[in-house]
């Protein structure tokens, strides 16, 4: 994966954030995200120039639970 839907990720030095860009609800997690997060923590392990992750989620909560 190479664009994300649901999720934002950059890289600065060696710190890595992931934010949950679902803001309009509250980002609640889906399975789309789920699998964009499985992805990019993939790509997290394998940069080795990468030592902290810091997960955040956008707008005003960080994740009000799945969205059934």
């Amino acid at each position: 994966m190479g664009e994300y839907a649901e999720i934002r990720y950059e890289v600065s030095g060696p710190i890595a954030t992931v934010t949950l860009h679902r803001p309009e609800r509250l980002n609640a997690f889906t399975t789309t995200m789920a699998r964009e997060l499985v992805d990019v923590f993939d790509r997290v392990d394998a940069d080795d120039d990468v030592r902290v992750v810091i997960v955040t989620g956008e707008g005003r909560g960080f994740c009000a639970g799945a969205d059934l």
